[in-house]
């Protein structure tokens, strides 16, 4: 299976893996925040294959599919927002977090974490 996304319910962009992101420029948008409907939040690396990449659980895949399908931020998004809970599954992304223009996804992080 190719790359496949979706898109932050806050700003709009797609999770996008390492191999898409520019460092300094967008790599933000690698960090990501899956909400559950039962309440459950993880927090991660995505993929670009369906996984987030988490140190308290490994790797989780992304039920893609049912009444299970990813409510998706990008952590920075999510966070800026307040943490808000699950809302409804996130929209596939056009340009898969993967073909898209440069500078389609160039925007300053909404509110930087510390390190």
């Amino acid at each position: 299976m190719g790359h496949f996304s979706w898109d932050c319910k806050c700003c709009g962009h797609p999770a996008l893996c390492e191999a898409a992101a520019t460092m300094g420029v967008n790599q933000w948008m690698t960090k990501v925040v899956l909400l559950g409907k039962d309440g459950s939040v993880i927090l991660g690396d995505y993929d670009g294959y369906g996984r987030v990449h988490t140190k308290e659980f490994g790797t989780v895949e992304i039920d893609l599919y049912g009444s299970n399908e990813p409510c998706l931020y990008h952590k920075a998004c999510w966070e800026k927002a307040g943490q808000p809970k699950y809302s409804g599954p996130s929209q596939d992304s056009d340009d898969q977090g993967w073909f898209f223009n440069d500078g389609d996804h160039d925007m300053e992080e909404p509110c930087p974490t510390p390190s």
